[in-house]
């Protein structure tokens, strides 16, 4: 078969409205750009499934013999074209499987329509809460989510930021790493005019907007419900200290003992920079204690962690160890019993700080930066023991 005469003829016989028949044809007009030596028989009266390349506006245009321009505008929905004329190429390029080249569109349009967003890990707890959050607001304002690991490693995070520069994204989400402390790889993309939102693990800056739970408000309140019902011996176990999420939420666990007036029992606060030395050092700070009967964890990985170490030390939850959380809820609801927490919304955290990207994309927030906190609500389970009357 060659790609003169009889493609012409075959151009002359498509019918978009003929599906089984549309099919056939586009089938063989495929095989005719594509494999012009190729015959019906050379191919044991198989045509091919797939063309050898990529199908092109080109191609679509020589099949319903009209100027590739109008291909391109029926595609992009243009006025001026009719809505027949639109029809039959919409009807043609799902038919044909074309695939829009994006990288042209994007260039044509200077917007990529991508987003990234970079978290430490992506199996956190708070991670798929927070990416669907992200992604539904992206979704309803037509731009596409690439998601970044870095792995917790502020090295990893650099190169990330300088990959979203290079893919020429049009705004990125940031959840820092533990190890991060300045934010002069994200000051460049600012500088790029690539907008940029800290969420979740944030760092305090006044050039870059942020979205994050107010952690210190959380811990006080959790703390505060522990005290209100008669515990006095408790561990506090918060993630690195080096870390301002981490800060703030040992603030707030120690200012709800000087509310009660008893910042004279010296809470016992428990910083772990590293998993593995987790069990040593709550170990040694319930030790240290007289009696403890109360444990309070910053988060849902430290939750787990020292959920299963009471546990291993032969002690009862709530009768011997009460036990109280900030967390999204999903860990608490898979602990029995169920653990009383602050939830706090992984879902609206990513939520709020995509529609602040979108705005900043589109130049809505063209001012100073926004820096919006969450709030969280007590959940009561049956993890916590009342030892005296509040």
């Amino acid at each position: 078969m060659g790609t003169g005469g009889e493609s012409r003829s075959i151009r002359k016989r498509f019918r978009p409205g003929n599906a089984r028949g549309a099919r056939i044809l586009v089938a063989i007009e495929i095989t005719a750009i594509h494999c012009a030596t190729v015959s019906a028989t050379d191919c044991g009266g198989q045509l091919p499934l797939l063309p050898v390349k990529r199908v092109t506006v080109k191609d679509l245009a020589r099949l319903l013999s009209v100027a590739p321009s109008t291909v391109s505008r029926a595609l992009a929905d243009h006025p001026d074209i009719s809505d027949e004329t639109k029809r039959r190429v919409r009807e043609a390029a799902e038919t044909l499987g074309y695939i829009p080249n994006l990288r042209a569109r994007y260039l044509r349009a200077k917007h990529s329509r991508l987003v990234a967003l970079v978290v430490p890990e992506v199996n956190m707890f708070f991670a798929p809460s927070l990416m669907s959050g992200v992604d539904g607001v992206l979704r309803e304002n037509d731009y596409s989510l690439l998601l970044f690991e870095s792995n917790d490693s502020v090295v990893q995070e650099r190169k990330l930021a300088r990959l979203c520069l290079n893919l020429s994204v049009d705004g990125v989400l940031v959840s820092r790493s533990s190890e991060t402390t300045e934010l002069s790889h994200l000051d460049a993309l600012a500088d790029a005019d690539v907008p940029v939102v800290l969420l979740d693990k944030i760092l305090e800056t006044d050039r870059h907007s942020t979205v994050a739970i107010d952690g210190y408000g959380a811990a006080r309140r959790a703390t505060a419900y522990l005290l209100e019902r008669g515990h006095r011996q408790v561990v506090g176990v918060f993630a690195d200290d080096r870390l301002r999420i981490s800060q703030r939420r040992a603030e707030g666990f120690a200012q709800a003992f000087r509310d009660q007036g008893l910042a004279a029992l010296e809470p016992a606060a428990v910083h772990v920079r590293h998993l593995h030395e987790f069990e040593a050092q709550v170990g040694a700070a319930l030790d240290a204690l007289d009696e403890p009967t109360a444990l309070f964890a910053m988060s849902d990985e430290l939750l787990v962690r020292a959920y299963h170490h009471v546990l291993s030390r032969g002690l009862r939850i709530p009768e011997d160890v009460s036990i109280v959380a900030i967390s999204d809820g999903q860990a608490p609801q898979f602990l029995y019993p169920r653990v009383t927490h602050l939830r706090h919304s992984g879902y609206e955290v990513g939520e709020k700080a995509a529609h602040i990207l979108v705005g900043m994309m589109r130049q809505h927030y063209a001012g100073a930066a926004l820096a919006v906190t969450v709030q969280t609500e007590m959940v009561e389970g049956a993890s916590v023991r009342t030892l005296q009357p509040g």
